[in-house]
């Protein structure tokens, strides 16, 4: 079996034995060389180290659902990565990812493994931090770009997803918290969220409206 250079450094690096696709991976096993080597072509090597760092745990396989649930997690949840990195490798150390790819699996052939698992596994990593989601790191990175207020150059439907994202943190907090919560979000006044929330409920409620009539 030829693997790719890159696949098989990284594989040493954290101590994963490849086996043949005809064996069943134990812990510590992969056979899913194909998936890493995709990872590593769209993402790079350093995505790829930190995946293999967090999934080669808690009695997990590491195969193609694994691999591509925490990709898709990192690449979904930059804030925990860049900010929170070292309590993100410690979750994945606790969190029982071995019993969830089970459960997952309960729903093969109606649900997307991947997807089911990278859920999961995103609850887990948002209740660690809180409870409350975080406003899209994109929306957040435009309108501080350049240190200065973009709220005149946000359009419409920017606003309206930055206002269903608010009216969805402010539901998960206890009262009084979501105040705090939005001070911490950068690059967004209590102005322009404000706006952003009033489009948000007044979009909600034309769209009732409508239903209704």
């Amino acid at each position: 079996m030829v693997v790719d250079p890159r696949v098989k450094a990284l594989c040493q690096e954290f101590d994963v034995r490849i086996v043949g696709k005809s064996a069943y991976p134990l812990p510590g096993e992969t056979r899913a060389v194909a998936t890493i080597r995709r990872i590593i072509d769209r993402h790079g090597v350093e995505h790829a180290r930190l995946i293999l760092a967090e999934g080669r745990g808690n009695n997990a396989l590491i195969d193609e659902t694994s691999l591509g649930a925490i990709s898709d997690l990192l690449r979904a949840c930059p804030d925990l990565v860049e900010q929170h990195t070292a309590a993100l490798l410690d979750m994945f150390d606790l969190i029982p990812l071995g019993p969830m790819m089970a459960l997952a699996n309960e729903l093969r052939g109606i649900v997307h493994q991947g997807h089911a698992l990278a859920g999961m596994i995103y609850m887990l990593a948002r209740q660690r931090q809180g409870g409350a989601p975080r406003v899209d790191q994109r929306i957040r990175a435009s309108e501080a770009a350049k240190g200065r207020s973009t709220g005149a150059r946000l359009c419409k439907d920017r606003k309206l997803a930055i206002g269903h994202q608010l009216l969805e943190a402010k539901a998960s907090l206890p009262r009084g918290h979501f105040g705090p919560w939005l001070d911490r979000q950068e690059g967004l006044s209590r102005s322009m969220a404000s706006q952003c929330m009033a489009l948000a409920i007044e979009t909600r409620q034309d769209a009732r409206g409508a239903s209704a009539a």
